[in-house]
């Protein structure tokens, strides 16, 4: 019994951000495990432990809290930055936090951007608060207040381009839709998708995609357990175990070189601080909150600049899923100001899976921004 549950868990949790072809008895080829890394403290090199490595992200960054609803929520910005520039806020998926983004910051900067970038209310070194009820529209209302705060009312900044991936695209959809409705447009400057999420959990598709009809009794039975705290605690310890986080993130990742002890810590250690069992129960059997397609009517009518990327072998949201289809099949063929880059034998998270393939894109559709 402990044994199904564990792994019903991993799967339930797998699966946050969309629908799961493996879930539907559709298995994915073996992929070969390379060795373990020899453990090591969770600490990115710097470039003066190695002249032969770039600049860490982290010496390129301010860290800073500011608080939001009587929430400390931790975010961060490059020190140097320049008049005129224009802002990039990196907002990162489900169990991620700003280093998520390391290397996609550094290649930001050094093209001359300032970088923002926010841990999430209930991720990375953001406050988890016990009783909070985690939702979509919670996460937009965070990234709202603080482009208001922090970016928008700057006289360097020459606008903003709000970037997410997984449900962090889905909240930078959101929130490009409160600022072109609350007629704060004329700021934003673009949203960019990286694979994006149908809704906060795999509720949001349920009656769109096969494959999660297929698996809807695993995830009611998820749900009903995780009402049990003793329950719920078990398999979350299970889902935050190092190799089962591995595991996963090696499903997740088509470069396999990409998955190491840096990125597994990543996801581990916030994990380990307080609250952050009840924002996993939460996110997984919350409200999905809104569809993407729901926010699109607002960009569309003020011709935001959109550019939507994805992996093309993504096991979470697949691009011939109902969101997948939306934007690379509907959207994008309609809309002059959308630009759609469907990205080879990349997974779940291009910008940290393949970062070269993403910034080929990505920063030639800045600069044109800037024209």
């Amino acid at each position: 019994m402990k044994t199904t549950l564990a792994t019903a868990a991993r799967l339930r949790a797998s699966v946050i951000s969309g629908p799961s072809p493996s879930l539907a008895a559709m298995p994915r080829p073996i992929r070969p495990k390379p060795p373990r890394y020899k453990s090591k403290a969770f600490a990115p090199r710097s470039a003066a432990s190695d002249s032969k490595k770039p600049t860490s992200y982290l010496d390129l960054l301010d860290f800073d809290t500011f608080e939001w609803n009587g929430y400390n929520i931790n975010y961060a910005v490059n020190k140097t930055r320049k008049p005129g520039s224009l802002s990039v806020l990196l907002v990162h998926g489900f169990g991620a936090s700003i280093g998520h983004f390391k290397k996609n910051i550094v290649e930001l900067i050094s093209s001359g951007y300032d970088v923002h970038a926010i841990d999430l209310l209930g991720f990375g070194a953001s406050e988890k608060p016990y009783e909070y009820q985690y939702t979509m529209e919670g996460w937009r209302d965070l990234l709202v207040s603080y482009l208001k705060e922090k970016v928008i009312p700057s006289s360097t900044s020459e606008g903003v381009v709000i970037v997410g991936n997984s449900i962090g695209s889905l909240a930078s959809l959101l929130t490009a839709k409160e600022l072109v409705d609350e007629s704060l447009d004329e700021k934003l400057k673009g949203v960019v998708l990286l694979n994006c999420a149908g809704g906060m959990n795999n509720a949001a598709v349920l009656d769109d995609d096969w494959r999660i009809k297929l698996a809807y009794p695993i995830f009611a039975l998820i749900n009903a357990l995780l009402k049990i705290k003793p329950v719920a605690q078990f398999l979350f310890d299970k889902f935050r175990n190092k190799e089962t986080i591995e595991n996963v993130l090696r499903e997740v990742y088509r470069n396999q070189d990409s998955v190491d002890d840096d990125l597994v810590e990543l996801i581990r250690q916030p994990s380990c601080a307080p609250g952050a069992l009840e924002a996993f129960v939460s996110i997984l059997t919350g409200p999905p909150g809104p569809r993407p397609e729901s926010a699109v009517g607002s960009l569309e009518g003020a011709e935001v600049p959109m550019l939507v990327l994805w992996g093309d072998d993504d096991p979470f949201t697949p691009i011939d899923g109902p969101v997948g289809k939306f934007f690379m099949e509907s959207l994008e063929p309609r809309c002059d100001f959308v630009t759609k880059s469907i990205l080879p034998d990349t997974g779940h998270c291009p910008h940290d899976d393949r970062p070269e393939e993403v910034h080929k894109v990505l920063l030639p559709w800045l600069a044109q921004l800037q024209l």
